[in-house]
């Protein structure tokens, strides 16, 4: 099921919520879930998403461009001032580019334009 562009605000907000611990994973999962109506299966994938950019931990798999865009410019905006965690956070988008090009997942081109495209503003 694709997700809709215009979801992609309110489940980066959701999983960064959780992250912060301001809510629990299972109440960011439940709310893109029932308030989305996201499938309850690909909720949880927001936060781990999230996660994996800012901690490199739990490899994951890829969502879709537009989402991979927004979650990768709003975590860089949200940690202006961290440029540590920023060079860390575009670390682990590589590292994810250069995990599907080992599987042979194919060519991760447009994955690599949008991590030139903010390595170059950091």
């Amino acid at each position: 099921m694709k997700i809709p562009n215009e979801l992609i605000p309110d489940c980066y907000k959701y999983a960064k919520q959780a992250f912060e611990g301001k809510i629990t994973k299972e109440e960011a999962r439940l709310k893109i879930h029932e308030e989305l109506d996201v499938n309850f299966g690909s909720a949880r994938d927001y936060y781990l998403y999230y996660s994996y950019l800012i901690t490199g931990e739990k490899p994951t798999w890829s969502l879709n461009l537009f989402t991979l865009d927004f979650f990768l410019e709003n975590i860089l905006k949200d940690y202006n001032e961290d440029f540590e965690q920023k060079k860390k956070t575009l670390l682990h988008f590589k590292k994810l580019i250069e995990k599907f090009e080992g599987q042979k997942v194919g060519s991760k081109k447009s994955m690599r334009a949008i991590y030139e495209k903010y390595n170059k503003l950091v």
